[in-house]
């Protein structure tokens, strides 16, 4: 009688196994969906600037498109830690995000150097948005920067360099008889065409230009310019500018951003890609606004003739292989470069 019932108790068992697995795995599945992600995000831009006003309204957006899954926590400038930090910490996993600007991180990963403002680079700002989001160009960079442990999230593209100076300049002459304040590899540019520079934090720019420390410097774009007031104390900005753009961008921890779902990343992806056309929008606004009240204070705006432009484009353009080369991925990245500007019908 025993022996009967066996086969009706193992189909028993059986079944209630497969009900409890199918109901536990049911049970996972949604609850995996209904997870909820907090990041916090460390900025390194002031409450004004309109990367900020952007990345707000990023996270804004983010938190309701997620119904609440997606929430970040934004932390002003300087809160954690600063901005030359933030690509590190990232890395490390001391905060989930940031924005940053690539140049910060050079001895860190030079390639992120290299694509930060190429100087002489003659595509405007939308172009080289267009660039970065090109799939063979995000695959790169972000393989680059999984090597650090770090997601790149999106481009934040802003106009190039303008120079602002105490006194006119409308040859590359007039600044060999100035104290230049720049870095990078707006420096080296320099220093090829016999221009030597200083270097001078950010922070310091506007009392050296006031003190008569530096007679002119190069450290961002009008709207820039407005921003950090450098315009009371030097009334005199060049354009057009002497780089295509300054990339600056939005950054996560990689091991963060794998841990969410695809419907989440898909989600993301649409909103930091959104992000960076917002970024190229309020900045294209505030430098047409920032001119006028720039010019109604006494700045005045020098055109540099083609003459002077191509020959800093042709010195660029020719410190780019010498210089970039020597690291492989800055290499790989100036490959990418040359291959967008022919293109896009560039002749250089």
């Amino acid at each position: 009688m025993k022996k009967k019932n066996r086969p009706i108790r193992l189909i028993l068992t059986t079944a209630l196994t497969l009900i409890l697995a199918v109901g536990f795995s049911s049970m996972s599945a949604s609850s995996a969906h209904a997870k909820k992600f907090r990041f916090t995000m460390q900025n390194m831009f002031s409450l004004n600037h309109p990367i900020s006003v952007a990345v707000n309204e990023m996270v804004k957006d983010l938190k309701k498109e997620s119904n609440g899954r997606i929430n970040i926590q934004v932390l002003p400038s300087g809160a954690l830690v600063k901005g030359p930090s933030i690509f590190e910490s990232v890395g490390m996993g001391s905060i989930d995000m940031g924005t940053t600007c690539s140049c910060y991180h050079s001895g860190i990963l030079p390639v992120a150097a290299t694509s930060f403002a190429l100087p002489g680079d003659p595509r405007g700002v939308q172009e080289i948005i267009n660039f970065i989001q090109k799939d063979e160009v995000m695959t790169f960079l972000r393989d680059a920067y999984k090597s650090k442990g770090v997601f790149f999230g999106a481009p934040l593209v802003m106009d190039g360099y303008t120079i602002v100076s105490k006194k006119p300049i409308n040859k590359w002459e007039d600044l060999k008889k100035m104290k230049v304040r720049a870095s990078g590899s707006i420096a080296k540019t320099l220093k090829k065409m016999g221009i030597p520079t200083v270097f001078i934090p950010f922070s310091e720019i506007y009392v050296a230009l006031s003190r008569g420390t530096i007679d002119a410097e190069i450290s961002g774009n009008h709207a820039e310019s407005f921003l950090a007031k450098t315009y009371e104390v030097a009334k005199y900005q060049t354009t057009p500018e002497i780089s295509g753009a300054q990339n600056c961008e939005i950054i996560m921890n990689q091991e963060r951003w794998n841990e969410l779902p695809d419907d989440l990343k898909a989600m993301f992806e649409k909103a930091l890609k959104d992000c960076s056309a917002k970024v190229a929008q309020l900045f294209e606004a505030e430098n047409k606004a920032v001119k006028g009240k720039m010019e109604a204070k006494g700045t005045q705006f020098i055109a540099l003739p083609r003459g002077v432009m191509d020959r800093w484009t042709q010195t660029a353009v020719k410190m780019w292989s010498e210089e970039f080369t020597k690291d492989p991925l800055s290499s790989q990245y100036i490959e990418l470069v040359k291959k967008d500007l022919k293109s896009l019908g560039y002749n250089l």
